[in-house]
């Protein structure tokens, strides 16, 4: 397993498999301009940090994004997506994605990683794996209207 950090040359591929994937398994509509604009908006964040996975072979299977947020008595990495993508799911590419991601943000210096997740059993049970819980202390807001 090979990881890089996402750079303007591999974000084509990312959009494109990211497109394909969340199109054909997630019923999604994105279009190339909307994942290129979503991609690129966590990637040049100040302090953001995304990782592009590859296997033995060379091929890209997934990635994660996210940046470091500084409270004042840590420093945090909010995760915004981790994705692996088709044909790579169920073979252990999230969790070696993931156990990468928390090794090299600990090693740069954060001591939490926070990031908000689908609710049901799946994701529960595959960041529990790595001792992630749900918090209680926090609510999600939000607010849609129609345009």
């Amino acid at each position: 397993m090979r990881y890089n950090d996402m750079t303007e040359n591999e974000l084509d591929e990312v959009v494109n498999k990211y497109i394909e994937y969340y199109n054909n398994c997630e019923d999604g509509c994105w279009t190339y301009e909307k994942a290129y604009k979503r991609i690129h908006q966590v990637m040049t964040t100040e302090d953001s940090m995304c990782l592009v996975q590859y296997d033995d072979e060379g091929s890209m299977t997934g990635f994660v994004m996210g940046y470091f947020k500084q409270y004042d008595d840590i420093l945090g990495y909010f995760l915004e997506e981790i994705v692996v993508f088709s044909g790579y799911q169920g073979k252990g590419y999230g969790s070696l994605l993931m156990t990468k991601l928390e090794e090299k943000v600990k090693e740069m210096g954060a001591n939490h990683l926070e990031f908000l997740s689908v609710n049901d059993e799946h994701h529960s049970h595959f960041y529990g794996k790595f001792g992630y819980y749900a918090a209680d202390n926090f609510r999600i807001m939000g607010k849609h209207w129609e345009m």
